[in-house]
């Protein structure tokens, strides 16, 4: 029988886990990379009524145990910044730098201002860290 490619698994369940129900097993932790579209927010960091888009949804296995949400947040920060630390998350950043550089949805690096949700937790990126703020409206 015949095996997909290394890539093409791991392209296969991103997707998979992309479109799942939200319901997570132990281990998992829905990720949601939502962009800010106002042009200051590089100067002006995040405002609870910036406007900001739903870019990207995926689930990341973590270790419950070892995976603080800061840890969880650095890793995500890392792999949309175009250097994934783990192998599990290089799919996730080749799709994202692939859709933003054939315009489809003109994605970015995540930046100051932008959000990441850690299932329902939501936090601000700053010019230093992160900040946990209030989900977005909508």
């Amino acid at each position: 029988m015949h095996r997909l490619p290394h890539r093409a698994r791991r392209a296969l369940r991103a997707l998979r886990d992309a479109v799942s129900s939200p319901a997570l097993h132990p281990g998992e932790v829905r990720v949601r990379i939502y962009l800010n579209t106002d042009p200051t927010a590089l100067l002006t960091g995040y405002r609870p009524d910036a406007p900001v888009t739903l870019a990207y949804s995926y689930l990341l296995r973590v270790d419950p145990a070892a995976d603080t949400d800061a840890v969880v947040l650095e890793r995500v920060f890392a792999a949309f910044n175009d250097h994934p630390e783990h192998d599990d998350d290089k799919i996730h950043t080749d799709t994202w730098y692939a859709n933003g550089m054939r315009g489809v949805t003109g994605l970015r690096s995540l930046s100051v201002g932008d959000l990441v949700a850690l299932d329902d937790r939501h936090y601000a990126c700053q010019s230093l860290g992160w900040t946990r703020v209030p989900a977005p409206p909508g």
